[in-house]
């Protein structure tokens, strides 16, 4: 007898560990969080060159030449530049918002910046019932007047920002999420490009693989490496 308080009633579904993909929505902001690399107990960031995301955020966060010598900007820094979709239009410091989880916003440019967009592209199933991928793209743009004023052989800003990126998640698995790949065998649309923005803006276009595969119904919220504000505003940890 079907139970009536299932949501399926009258009818009995037959698959519990079959996708519906109903945390998708929680996948950018993770991914943010993930970037934040936000200080927790028994762990605080590295200022090592060596790490993705320490140099992820250099190029993203300093505009001036050499910015791997730069000190690794604080959590405080981070997230002064994360997009607020409460303030989308006044954030917080001359830097301006740039890590933002969408696909586009329309910023008010007076000044040269960095931007990092990331948003989910198309859901691809594959032909195992119990996996999907989910493209997870990232527009990496910059002023044409910062992409090669690093004053270093790594000359293009953009790309070493890319570079950065495919580092920190390929082959990743993001607890509670999936695994992540730079493999056209996982989604047909990896790969990354140039862009323009047909003004002052040049950039990359980068799309990594998410592939969920499950036994069991997944969360994505077993885990968040993230840093939380406290009722007065300031950085506190959870």
């Amino acid at each position: 007898m079907t139970d009536p308080n299932s949501q399926w009633y009258p009818y009995i579904r037959v698959q519990n560990s079959y996708f519906d993909l109903s945390e998708a929505v929680l996948i950018p902001k993770k991914i943010c969080n993930y970037l934040l690399d936000a200080p927790s107990e028994g762990y605080v960031p590295p200022d090592n060159n060596r790490y993705s995301r320490c140099r992820f955020w250099k190029y993203l966060y300093y505009d001036s030449a050499n910015p791997l010598n730069e000190q690794l900007p604080s959590i405080s820094q981070k997230m002064s530049v994360l997009f607020d979709p409460s303030a989308p239009e006044n954030p917080p410091t001359a830097k301006g918002y740039r890590l933002i989880p969408q696909i586009w916003t329309k910023p008010s440019q007076t000044d040269a910046q960095t931007r990092v967009y990331v948003y989910l592209g198309r859901t691809v199933p594959s032909q195992d019932d119990l996996k999907i991928a989910v493209s997870v793209c990232f527009y990496i743009w910059t002023h044409y007047t910062y992409e090669l004023n690093t004053r270093t052989d790594a000359y293009s800003r953009a790309v070493a920002i890319e570079q950065a990126l495919i580092e920190a998640f390929h082959g990743v698995n993001m607890d509670g999420i999936g695994t992540f790949f730079l493999s056209k065998s996982k989604h047909s649309d990896c790969g990354s490009r140039a862009v323009y923005d047909g003004d002052t803006n040049v950039g990359r276009e980068l799309t990594l693989a998410l592939e969920l595969a499950t036994t069991e119904p997944q969360s994505a919220s077993d885990f968040d490496n993230m840093p939380y504000l406290s009722t007065n505003g300031t950085i506190r940890l959870a």
